[in-house]
């Protein structure tokens, strides 16, 4: 009996003790290796933690092994793993981040899909770009736009701690000239050429004066204007016609004159044009002109210029002693198309002014421009200089747990007293409703809305409608709801549900007015702070089809046919940075019509997490940036999202930008903050049970 009990308790011995010891010391290795490899590809954890981790984690436990394979002890291996494994456990889970509902990955990169949230672009977890062409945001590059990203979604439970992410960004920013303003003025007969200052001018930027005069050789400019310089010299066509063109650098905008007058030296037909660039070189703005007297004809040539650097701004001028509209050359825009038709044909005059951004430096062309008259004419072609200073955009990047869309219900009815529209479908008890009921109006109409809802606002018509938006946090929700109304009517309306929604301040700003024609468009409301939704409601007393406003969703377009019409729709999208906001919908048919806006405040937890600038200096090709982004702590409910926004200022002078992404040389992308990862926490379970399962293996050992 007691040589039994012995066997029992025999600890193991000699070769398979080495081998239990080096099957937990190669586990134990593989573990820190893949803790300290994550967490140094993602740059989240400190030397000196990863130095702490490595002593305590991987040093003492092989340390503490080759002890207890010394003393023959089983038991001692399995601590000394479980020591091991704890810490590395506890070090992975504060160096990973979670990534979304099936992986722990840390990364989301950009990919050139709509799949997650549309219209956001995805941000994908384990997705490696292996397109050799860069996909752009936005399309075109330029200034004051948002481009938004919107990860996969996260599992319940999950929670990002606060610290900081990082946002990997292939930005470029190449300004180029910026048309800013284009004049179609009239012309008269006076002695004076005078330019009204146009509306938008900015410090920096380069205008082009025009003035074309009957009389030729036997006109002259007497005086001008302070500051303005011709450009080249006056082009004459003998004593029928003439041409001048000044420039002008901005230096001071809020300085300007309201106007800038040329004299003439006699009473003659004259007729102007300006025009205003930004993005030009200030102090040498003219890199090339030219000018020529044309035949009589009808198809007249702006000389051929050479060009000394790459995308100039193109601009020319085609004039002729006749009253005729033109066809600009080939490629180019034309800006205005002016004449002085009121005297004999003797005496008329008309201009057209056209441009285009150049690509390579080098020789234009003749550039041809028509008409349906033919008469004498004058051309001018002028390049003006794209600055080539560096110039730097600063770009707001930002991360958010948005607001996001549950579902939604809608119903239409015509000729009734009441309107039934069923709950969205997939409702949990926090969603925040929102329901937009409109209907046509007469005197003393109401709308009664079921017992729960609260008004937000209402945009009313008195010609035609009334449009009343309402709010309900949504508890144990019945079937549908109904609203009634005080008189027969044709109504519209549907309730779009909402989560991640404040449920006690349900929302920030709202308003609604009349409307009429087939654009409608919201009164200007100004958030007061960044990531909140913007709700907005249409309505009309025609029978169409809206579009929603740029940039929106549309969450359900109806119409009532009866007695009465009406066509009501109702649009959403997220207000990235707080600040003064309208949004303007089309309808297919025109009438009479309302609108309203709210904007939805973000819950507790949700809505805007951090924020940083990125700094992008031209000139440059798509350039790696990294910001680091300040995120506050947040927890996670199922199907939650993290959105990425980039923004680019209203800043034209400095800012020509693009974000590149999904390609092997650019791929963009967004690395969380700390976080407790999925799968890993769970493996801490394990480590105080193997010292149990390791004596109950051992005493089944015979």
């Amino acid at each position: 009996m007691v040589e039994a009990e012995a066997a029992v308790r025999m600890p193991v011995r000699g070769a398979k003790l080495v081998v239990v010891a080096s099957m937990a010391a190669l586990a134990l290795i593989g573990l820190a290796l893949r803790s300290f490899g994550v967490a140094d590809s993602n740059g989240l954890a400190s030397p000196s933690a990863e130095i702490l981790a490595f002593v305590v984690g991987v040093w003492l436990p092989l340390f503490a092994l080759v002890y207890a394979v010394s003393k023959r002890r089983h038991a001692g291996i399995a601590i000394a793993f479980c020591v091991g494994l704890s810490v590395n456990v506890l070090f992975l889970t504060h160096a990973v981040p979670a990534a979304a509902l099936t992986d722990n990955s840390s990364i989301f990169t950009f990919a050139n899909s709509s799949n997650f949230d549309p219209p956001r672009i995805d941000m994908e977890q384990h997705y490696s770009p292996t397109s050799s062409t860069a996909t752009t945001c936005p399309g075109s590059a330029g200034y004051s736009w948002v481009c938004s990203w919107a990860s996969d979604s996260f599992a319940a439970g999950r929670t990002l701690e606060a610290g900081t992410a990082q946002a990997d960004l292939y930005l470029s920013n190449n300004p180029v000239p910026v048309l800013r303003s284009a004049s179609n003025l009239i012309g008269g007969s006076n002695n004076v050429c005078t330019l009204t200052k146009p509306a938008n001018l900015a410090d920096g930027d380069v205008m082009l004066a025009a003035c074309r005069f009957r009389g030729g050789t036997g006109t002259t400019v007497t005086s001008v204007p302070s500051g303005w310089s011709l450009v080249g010299s006056r082009v004459d066509n003998g004593t029928t016609i003439s041409l001048v063109v000044y420039s002008h650098v901005v230096t001071t905008a809020s300085s300007e004159p309201a106007s800038y007058t040329w004299d003439l030296s006699g009473t003659v037909k004259y007729a102007p044009s300006l025009i205003v660039f930004s993005g030009i070189d200030s102090a040498a703005p003219v890199d090339a002109d030219a000018g020529s007297a044309t035949a009589s004809g009808t198809s007249h040539d702006a000389p051929s210029v050479t060009t000394t650097v790459s995308s100039d701004a193109l601009v020319t001028y085609h004039v002729t002693a006749t009253c005729t509209n033109w066809t600009p050359p080939a490629g180019m825009t034309e800006h205005s198309d002016t004449t002085f038709c009121s005297q004999s044909a003797g005496s008329n005059v008309d201009m057209e002014t056209s441009s285009m951004r150049l690509g390579a430096a080098g020789a234009t062309g003749p550039l041809t421009a028509t008409n349906a008259d033919a008469a004498d004419g004058v051309t001018k072609t002028i390049a003006l200089r794209r600055s080539t200073a560096p110039m730097t955009c600063d770009l707001t990047v930002q991360v958010m747990k948005p607001v996001q869309h549950r579902s939604t219900d809608s119903n239409a009815a015509a000729d009734t007293t009441s309107l039934v529209i069923n709950t969205p479908g997939g409702v949990q008890d926090g969603d925040v409703m929102v329901a937009t009921i409109g209907a046509r109006w007469t005197t003393g109409f109401t709308i009664t809305a079921p017992a729960g809802w609260t008004l937000v606002g209402s945009g009313t018509n008195g010609g035609c409608c009334t449009m009343s938006v309402y709010t309900k946090a949504a508890s144990s929700e019945p079937a549908n709801y109904t609203w009634t109304f005080s008189a027969s009517t044709a109504a519209a309306g549907g309730i779009s549900a909402y989560w991640n929604v404040d449920t006690v301040t349900t929302y920030d700003v709202q308003g609604g007015n009349a409307s009429s024609g087939l654009n409608a468009t919201t009164p200007v409301i100004t958030t007061t702070q960044p990531a909140e939704l913007l709700v907005a409601s249409f309505m009309s007393a025609a029978i169409g089809t809206w579009t929603p406003p740029t940039g929106m969703t549309e969450r359900f377009d109806r119409n009532a046919s009866g007695a009465l019409t009406a066509s009501v729709e109702q649009a959403d999208v997220i207000q990235t940075l707080a600040g003064a906001v309208s949004k303007t919908a089309t309808i297919t048919a025109s009438s009479s019509g309302s609108t309203h806006i709210v904007a939805l405040r973000s819950a507790a937890g949700a809505g805007y997490l951090g924020s940083a600038t990125a700094q992008v200096t031209s000139p440059a090709s798509a350039t790696l940036v990294s910001v680091a982004l300040p995120t506050a702590a947040v927890s996670f409910s199922t199907e939650d999202r993290l959105q990425l926004d980039v923004i680019a200022p209203n800043d034209q002078v400095n800012c020509a930008a693009s974000l590149s992404y999904d390609s092997v040389t650019t791929p963009s992308r967004l690395t969380l903050a700390t976080v407790v990862p999925e799968g890993i926490g769970s493996l801490l379970l394990l480590a105080p049970a193997l010292p149990f399962a390791a004596r109950w293996w051992k005493r089944r050992r015979p």
